[in-house]
């Protein structure tokens, strides 16, 4: 038979006591027979002066979302669609650029005056101001021309429109400049082809019926409207056709640009009368001898107006 397992071991009781008693030392004694440490204080009275701190609860926390990326194209840059510039919502400082280059762009480029300023004094110029600024001019003046000039180059293109040899037209009105006109010294140009009267044809329409039978079904066709169809030459946006022949012109207008609040005012046409008059010395041009370098659409109806022809010069 097994034996049981406290045969196993031994009680040490009284051997770890002897060695325990032994392991003593005068210093373990000391302490447990005779002393007992206790700690002690005294609660020191509460001071007058002493400044509280308020602890307030229930503190309403403000949360500020600036974006939601939900894979949207525009999450971080948006393009405004009046100026053009790129922003983000949602950002102040880039919210603030943004409305202080759309003001610019849309009423015109701040401007408070020179104190010497070559004015082109118009007979019919009833408000505001045109000043002539050439590339002989103070470097200041020149700065305010180069900021009027990168608005408009945000609808006619970039890196052409100033160069060496310019004579630059600015309409002020109201501190503001709004209109702005580039003319250069050109030595000839090319008329314009106008456009025939026939050149928007209806095309033909046939009549036929809209309903039309399968079997004991009724079925009502859908009728498309034709819209007049355009030449290619009216279909290109801005696209003129000249003369093979030159003719000799003096005065080239190479750009010439309004702030959107202020078109539809005629301001257009007071810049154009300026250069006339003021283009070359001692000789007023006459409105047939205004070239104008390739223009847009708008600018081809401007020409149109002004010179009172499709055919004008082109350069």
């Amino acid at each position: 038979m097994q034996s049981k397992i406290s045969a196993f071991f031994k009680s040490t009781t009284s051997d770890s006591s002897s060695v325990s008693a032994d392991n003593d030392d005068d210093l373990s004694i000391w302490e447990k027979q005779q002393h007992h440490i206790i700690n002690t204080y005294t609660r020191r009275p509460p001071n007058p002066n002493a400044v509280i701190p308020s602890v307030v609860k229930n503190k309403k926390r403000s949360y500020a979302q600036f974006h939601l990326d939900f894979g949207q194209s525009d999450f971080l840059l948006r393009a405004c669609s009046t100026c053009g510039i790129n922003f983000t919502p949602g950002d102040p400082d880039d919210e603030k650029s943004h409305n202080h280059f759309h003001k610019s762009y849309t009423q015109g480029i701040q401007f408070r005056g020179w104190t010497k300023e070559n004015v082109i004094p118009l007979p019919t110029l009833e408000a505001g101001r045109i000043i002539l600024v050439s590339e002989i001019d103070l470097t200041s003046h020149r700065r305010i021309v180069e900021q009027v000039v990168s608005m408009m180059e945000i609808e006619l293109g970039c890196g052409w429109i100033l160069h060496d040899l310019f004579k630059v037209y600015l309409f002020v009105s109201l501190h503001r400049v709004v209109g702005c006109l580039v003319a250069e010294p050109i030595e000839k140009a090319f008329k314009v082809v106008s456009g025939s009267p026939d050149s928007v044809k209806k095309r033909e329409v046939r009549t036929r019926s809209t309903t039309f039978r399968f079997g004991n079904v009724i079925f009502q066709r859908e009728v498309e409207k034709k819209v007049a169809s355009l030449s290619d030459s009216e279909r290109m946006e801005g696209a003129i056709f000249c003369d093979s022949k030159p003719t000799i012109a003096a005065c080239g207008i190479r750009a010439i640009w309004v702030a959107p609040s202020n078109r539809r005012k005629g301001i257009a046409s007071k810049l154009l009368d300026a250069v006339r008059k003021s283009f070359c010395k001692d000789l007023e041009l006459e409105r047939s001898q205004l070239a104008f370098s390739q223009p847009t659409s708008a600018g081809k109806a401007l020409a149109t107006s002004y010179t009172g022809t499709g055919s004008f010069l082109a350069y």
